[in-house]
């Protein structure tokens, strides 16, 4: 059987001495008060223990975000610099594009090629025009902005590329048939006779001259007037020593009278190449070279390519 459990009801004494000359003062503090003190002191200072804690917790926390908003703010400063600079390079390659547009515009003219409206999807400068009115707010690109422009000026760059290989391989044609198309003369000197009908030069009547008659010094050289491969390159009739030259397209040149000849059949020649030197060989009355072209087996006048 549990007995209940008694009330603790000592007190502790507290004296206070005074001074000398004064009486002495006794208090008596019952046990339960000091407990309840003592339980209220170790609350207080429990509750101070965790106030310090959380306002140390809160320093270091503050102090983080601090450290961690200026991280940002200098990565942003870093950041908005980068896209400021990338914002001007895009700018510049912008015109790179646009002057490869305008070139490729003018190259086009120089050309006489109509320009495909697929081939540009940029508009024509004029640099030099009347009117100069531009404008619009000011605004600092995004990475979007830069991410689409980006795009555009790569899909712009390879539609370019595009264009200049179609001018390149035009070009290259031309340039190929501009250099087999005989339009230079086969040698320096006088014309004596022309194409068509003229004057026998043998003294008796009239006759029809296929190509023009070049005089000069003996041994003056004579040039190809275009490109081409050499089809013959012999002695033949009235001709006497002749070259033919097949530059394609139906165009065949002659060179008539040489007294050398120095090319062979099968070989490729530029145009200004020397082939041979001017004689007399053949039916002719003097030193000269006759100089005839052919388009598909007819002579016509060598002039209209001159």
């Amino acid at each position: 059987m549990m007995r209940p459990r008694k009330a603790d009801n000592r007190e502790y004494t507290l004296m206070i001495v005074p001074h000398q000359g004064q009486s002495v003062i006794s208090m008596k503090i019952p046990i339960k008060v000091i407990k309840g003190m003592a339980v209220a002191l170790s609350i207080l200072i429990l509750f101070f223990m965790g106030a310090f804690a959380n306002y140390r917790h809160t320093i270091n926390t503050a102090s983080a975000e601090k450290a961690e908003l200026e991280s940002l703010r200098q990565t942003n400063g870093m950041q908005h610099q980068q896209i400021e600079q990338i914002a001007k390079e895009t700018a510049v390659l912008q015109e790179d594009l646009r002057r490869l547009n305008q070139l490729d515009n003018d190259v086009r003219r120089m050309m006489s090629m109509e320009e495909q409206p697929e081939a540009s999807r940029s508009g024509t400068v004029r640099p030099n025009g009347a009117f100069n009115g531009q404008g619009g707010p000011t605004i600092k690109p995004g990475i979007d902005n830069l991410a689409n422009l980006v795009r555009e000026m790569q899909a712009n760059a390879k539609e370019r590329e595009s264009s200049l290989e179609d001018l390149r391989v035009r070009i290259i044609d031309r340039n190929a048939r501009a250099a087999a198309m005989p339009s230079i003369w086969p040698a320096s000197g006088d014309v004596t006779s022309r194409f068509g009908w003229r004057s026998s030069p043998w003294g008796w009547g009239s006759d029809w001259h296929p190509g023009i008659d070049i005089a000069n010094d003996y041994g003056t050289p004579i040039t190809a007037t275009a490109d081409g491969r050499v089809m013959f390159a012999d002695w033949y009739g009235g001709y006497g020593k002749l070259i033919q030259i097949d530059h394609g397209n139906g165009i065949v040149t002659l060179y008539g009278h040489n007294s050398t000849m120095l090319v062979s059949p099968g070989q490729q020649v530029r145009k200004g190449d020397i082939i041979a030197e001017m004689g007399s060989t053949g039916a002719s009355t003097g030193s000269h070279c006759h100089y005839e072209v052919q388009v598909n087996g007819t002579a016509v006048n060598p002039a209209s390519f001159l």
